[in-house]
């Protein structure tokens, strides 16, 4: 079975490399907060009350942040950028899926 700690535990590089994704621990279950450096506040919250619903919103940030890493916002992905980004994207559901056996 897939929990909270295997997700996060995966994830540990990339929410240590990006410092505008927190994991915050509630009553309900993990909550994902994103910040928004042009306002200066949190663009985002999003209740994930499911090990897989966490897996899937930080695959869908890691996605995000590693597109704007490649491009700094300043042009379209190229496709094996694309296709590097979703292999990687890949790989961590597999490890996920791979370490709640």
């Amino acid at each position: 079975m897939l929990t909270y700690e295997t997700v996060l535990e995966v994830f540990a590089d990339y929410l240590q490399a990006d410092p505008d994704v927190e994991t915050v621990l509630t009553s309900r279950g993990y909550t994902i907060l994103t910040w928004d450096n042009k306002q200066k506040d949190w663009s985002s919250a999003v209740a994930c009350v499911t090990p897989e619903a966490l897996l899937d919103e930080l695959l869908d940030c890691r996605m995000s942040y590693l597109q704007l890493k490649a491009t700094q916002g300043k042009r379209d992905l190229t496709v094996e950028e694309r296709q590097g980004i979703e292999a990687d994207r890949d790989r961590l559901r597999r490890l996920c899926k791979d370490l709640k056996k």
